[in-house]
């Protein structure tokens, strides 16, 4: 590309600064920061907003900011160098290096389920997301609580089949398991490995995968959400980036700014190239990527849903591939509301749909988080990336909509799509997902006029997967009333108010959308967070409860410890049938 060219996709890239500043609108996002790759070369940077929750301190292209489920790129990295230095391969059974990895539901799991299957998603094993984090992102257990986890996860579907290397379910901790064999091989914290062998080489400083990587400068995005008032409300982060919790670090843990997350996506590029191309001479000095190639291919299909126009896309190991134009460039995106079957906005708006211009790969992956949403694309075939950064996403994924605006731009793709009514469309579903979801079938479902026991009776510690999780009940007298809480896995911060919701039933939700947006549980249903009591006929005593702590699965059943020997290890996982 001459000066001339160069010179006229940064002023298409420019023009379409107002289009951002009215995305960055709709979505009511504190900030965006973004930039663009071409040819190898930085030619675009930009930022838009502020980066705290006040509004005083404008974000910049050094500001430090969630990165979320692209903190995977860097666990399959890590796994490509030690393949390369014959200390790993990429079909070792998990078994090899973590023997205790062993789930009872499906026992081919633990006999047969190698590294690519955990980085691709298709261990079949439901994430036990709410069990390991909690109320205002809470970490609730400990990494050696993992693997014990990981054994009592349902792994069959409705009717009872193995979902292992049938079905693909996103599952974050599979992947942490892998960081866990990264740590066990190197003999080094897995912090320190990706430091060390990544982040350094690449002189990636302001990327955090511990406390002390992120300075002293304060430059760091708060993660936001938008009040009813309509201020911005920081959130509480001081789990993150949990260097002392690897699997959640290597899931989604890390941090970066806008410039090392460019500079990542050189390397990656020019190491992917540089494995295709003998006659390819690396522009990055002493490249530690190794790999690419593998770790960026396809290795589980994900079917496109305008199968007449778009070709399939596929989820390699923590990046995504699809072949532009597609209706699948967003699919791991924060704007799925109007992706839904009755709106199916996005293939409305495909890029380059109109373009004569041959079909060209895209390569990338999204990472959502409390209060942060970011998104990376890469373009393998003129070593090109987009990335996009923003610490909001309360009314829909305004990263998303900012890299597909950037991707048209760089490639002037016809016909010129403007995404402003998609945004406005899916910022009014997200706004409104919270009554419609929550708020309605909670309201619509609970019965005040039922018979309410003696709170005090169900005050105790409830334990379940196999003694790895406790419910704690705890009840404070006021006055002439008692008030119970729920803590989670004996974590303070993690404490909620439980209010009554019918006869032995009581939800650790209440209906306050502020609240529920700070204290981020991280629930999909109103069920999820309702703790149904089991009595015994007496109505003397309290057995255990159940807690459906995932949408997808049965309920599960947790025993009062105190119905238990003192020296007996918790109810297993679903010892007894659920009704109602």
């Amino acid at each position: 590309m001459d000066d001339s060219q160069k010179r006229e996709t940064q002023q298409r890239l420019q023009s379409c600064l107002p289009q951002i500043h009215e995305i960055h609108s709709i979505c009511q996002t504190p900030s965006i920061t973004f930039g663009v790759v071409h040819n190898g070369e930085v030619i675009f940077k930009h930022s838009i907003g502020h980066r705290d929750a006040q509004q005083t301190l404008p974000a910049n292209d050094e500001t430090i900011y969630m990165i979320g489920s692209c903190s995977k790129m860097f666990t399959s990295a890590a796994v490509g160098i030690l393949v390369d230095e014959g200390k790993l391969s990429w079909t070792d059974p998990i078994r090899k290096y973590v023997p205790e990895f062993d789930p009872v539901d499906d026992p081919r799991i633990g006999q047969e389920a190698d590294i690519i299957d955990c980085l691709r998603h298709s261990t079949g094993l439901s994430p036990p997301s709410m069990l390991c984090l909690g109320p205002g992102g809470t970490i609730l257990t400990d990494e050696e609580d993992l693997i014990p986890l990981l054994n009592v996860m349902p792994a069959v579907d409705g009717e009872g089949k193995e979902r292992f290397n049938r079905e693909w379910i996103y599952n974050n901790y599979v992947v942490g398991l892998v960081a866990l064999i990264v740590q066990r091989v190197s003999g080094q914290r897995f912090a320190d490995f990706v430091r060390g062998r990544i982040l350094d080489p690449l002189g990636m400083r302001r990327t955090a995968v511990r406390r002390s990587d992120l300075g002293g400068d304060g430059n760091v995005a708060a993660p936001c959400v938008k009040k009813s008032n309509g201020r911005f409300h920081g959130l509480s982060d001081e789990s993150w980036p949990c260097e002392e919790y690897t699997p959640l670090l290597a899931a989604t843990g890390m941090r970066s700014c806008l410039n090392d997350m460019l500079t990542w996506c050189i390397a990656v590029l020019d190491a992917e190239r540089s494995e295709n191309d003998s006659s390819y001479q690396s522009q990055v000095p002493n490249n530690p990527l190794k790999q690419m190639t593998r770790v960026r291919r396809g290795y589980w299909t994900r079917p496109a849903d305008d199968p007449e126009f778009s070709k399939d896309a596929a989820y390699g190991m923590g990046w995504f591939r699809a072949d532009i134009p597609s209706s699948m460039l967003s699919a791991f995106s924060g704007n799925g509301f109007s992706r839904e079957k009755e709106y199916r906005l996005h293939l409305q708006h495909i890029l380059g749909k109109g373009s004569e211009a041959a079909p060209f790969q895209v390569v990338g992956h999204t990472g959502g988080m409390r209060g942060s949403i970011f998104s990376v694309f890469t373009f393998p075939e003129t070593q090109s990336a987009i990335v996009t950064m923003t610490n909001g996403r309360d009314f829909g994924d305004a990263s998303d909509f900012t890299a597909q605006l950037l991707i048209q731009a760089l490639f002037d793709m016809k016909p010129t799509l403007d995404l402003a009514s998609w945004a406005r469309t899916e910022a009014q579903l997200a706004g409104s997902n919270y009554q419609k979801h929550i708020e309605r079938p909670w309201r619509e479902n609970r019965h005040l006029g039922d018979l309410e026991r003696d709170p005090l009776l169900y005050v105790g510690d409830y334990r379940s997967f196999n003694g790895r999780f406790t419910l704690s009940i705890g009840g404070v007298a006021d006055g002439w009333s008692t008030n119970l809480s729920v803590k989670f896995n004996h974590r303070n911060a993690s404490e909620c108010p439980l209010v009554f919701y019918r006869k032995d039933v009581y939800s650790f939700y209440q209906v306050d959308e502020d609240k529920w947006k700070i204290q981020q549980i991280g629930a999909r249903e109103y069920k999820q967070m309702l703790l149904k009591f089991q009595v015994d006929e007496g109505g003397n005593s309290v057995e255990g409860l159940w807690w459906q702590w995932d949408a997808d699965t049965k309920p599960a059943w947790f025993e009062n410890v105190r119905n238990r020997n003192s020296t007996q290890k918790g109810a297993p996982f679903l010892v007894k049938s659920y009704s109602g």
